[in-house]
């Protein structure tokens, strides 16, 4: 796989890596390293290109679970859609993140 670093980008592009790479697809690795995947995403929101983020967003919690060094994401993002469906937590276990 091939990487590129965020120095090379226009200022725009920097912010659309960080929101990559910290929020949409966050990892715990080098964020100023960029994949090919996340320049495509970079790439697609900027030609306002649509991307299915769902998708994305599920495969990315499966890596996340099949490889050791990829923190479980998204956990303050889930919290607050089951906060906000009203799911009964009571018998559930919790741990603090």
């Amino acid at each position: 796989m091939r990487t590129c670093y965020v120095g090379g980008l226009k200022l725009d592009e920097r912010l659309l890596a960080l929101i990559v790479t910290w929020i949409l697809t966050p990892r715990g690795s080098n964020h100023s390293v960029l994949t090919e995947e996340d320049l495509v995403y970079i790439f697609c929101i900027m030609k306002k290109i649509k991307i299915n983020w769902i998708h994305i967003i599920k495969e990315h919690m499966q890596k996340a679970l099949r490889l050791s060094d990829y923190h479980y994401p998204y956990a303050i993002l889930v919290s607050k859609f089951l906060l906000y469906f009203e799911v009964n937590l009571e018998d559930e276990t919790s741990e603090l993140v």
